[in-house]
């Protein structure tokens, strides 16, 4: 029988290809299942239809999937994956009055009119983990991250929250994405034996640095941390079984905090419910919600209707603010155990963003005040 409600066009903008694919390709699984699940609910008053492009990790290809959205009356795009993607895309989406739907982590300070930041900024992820680790491992930390603004931004912060602490950096390095030769680094680690590592590589170079470290370690019977913000249970195959290293990551879900969703996810297929896959899914659930409310798809009806009601999700109640464009989330620390990850710690409520660090105690790791910070605005 033929569904005749009326039809709004959404765009999925995320690369299946190339080196952090494995991301990508979790993102569309979590947005495909939220896309057949909405469409399936007969007391939706419309019907999404999918636009769905593949940069297949290309970064001028962002741009130009972009414009192919919005020239067939997309105003709402899902997706992205880096930060270097999102920023390309920023300008287009400011000249068209759209919106991009931002679920993965991110570094922070950013705030854009036409972006929904739904991933987590680094009060919220970066700095629960590196306070975890500095009561449990000690104060000396080594930072690497892939040559571009999520690593240079996120050990900058690192550096910062760190040294605040009274904790030393032994040594900070970049790599170009898809780089996959650590041997140098790793015999320096080897040498400095630091208390705990900061991985922000991405995607095929943090899993090449892993297994290569893993057994440099396990060969002098070390047992070292290495903490991520952004390593997901989409990447554990990949990652392969770590015989030697503590890996930690910090996020909104883990598989293990709601088994019972992530059993039900399987009747789509095989499913890793990472908070890639859950971010994407509650992006477009939230979407549809604020749109089955206020029967009006324009960016800015939506945004109005989400400003002022807060909704459920897989991730919990998210709240987001007019001030920031950022959702308030939970954020949970675990380890890597047997192939799937372990929580250690939860905050006790979800942490309200602060994506310019201007209400945070860096040396606490707590938001303690709230500054009016006229200067610090959504850039409009």
């Amino acid at each position: 029988m033929r569904d005749a409600r009326p039809v709004v066009p959404v765009g999925f903008l995320l690369s299946t290809e190339g080196t952090y694919r494995r991301m990508g390709r979790s993102a569309l699984q979590g947005l495909e299942d939220a896309l057949a699940e909405i469409n399936a609910d007969a007391h939706r008053r419309v019907r999404l239809e999918a636009l769905v492009v593949d940069p297949k990790g290309e970064p001028a290809a962002y741009s130009r999937g972009t414009e192919q959205l919005l020239a067939a009356g997309v105003r709402h795009i899902f997706g992205t994956t880096l930060s270097a993607s999102r920023k390309e895309i920023i300008p287009d989406l400011d000249q068209h009055g759209a919106l991009l739907w931002y679920s993965s982590p991110y570094e922070g300070y950013e705030s854009s009119e036409n972006v929904l930041y739904l991933g987590g900024c680094p009060n919220q992820t970066l700095l629960p983990l590196l306070r975890y680790a500095l009561a449990h491992f000690g104060r000396r930390a080594f930072l690497l991250g892939s040559n571009y603004v999520w690593g240079w931004e996120s050990n900058r912060i690192a550096r910062e929250v760190l040294e605040a602490n009274g904790a030393q950096v032994l040594g900070e390095k970049y790599w170009h994405l898809g780089a996959t030769g650590f041997e140098a680094l790793i015999e320096a680690l080897m040498q400095e034996r630091p208390a705990f590592v900061l991985n922000n590589l991405v995607g095929e170079s943090s899993y090449a640095f892993l297994q290569q470290l893993d057994r440099a370690c396990a060969g002098q019977g070390l047992r070292l941390p290495v903490l991520s913000c952004n390593l997901t249970e989409a990447e554990l195959g990949a990652v392969g079984p770590m015989h030697a290293l503590r890996l930690l990551s910090c996020g909104p879900f883990f598989e293990t905090l709601n088994p019972a969703f992530c059993a039900r996810q399987q009747r789509h297929g095989p499913r890793c419910c990472s908070h890639y896959y859950t971010g994407a899914y509650a992006a477009l659930q939230l979407f549809a919600d604020a749109l089955q409310a206020c029967a009006d798809p324009t960016p800015a009806a939506i945004c109005a209707h989400l400003f002022r009601h807060p909704m459920g999700s897989v991730l919990g109640t998210l709240s987001l603010s007019p001030r920031n464009h950022h959702s308030a989330l939970a954020s949970h620390i675990a380890e890597l155990r047997e192939g799937r990850f372990h929580v250690l710690h939860s905050a006790a409520q979800p942490l309200a963003a602060d994506p310019y660090l201007t209400v945070t105690d860096l040396q606490a790791g707590m938001v303690t005040r709230y500054a009016s910070a006229a200067r610090l605005r959504i850039v409009k």
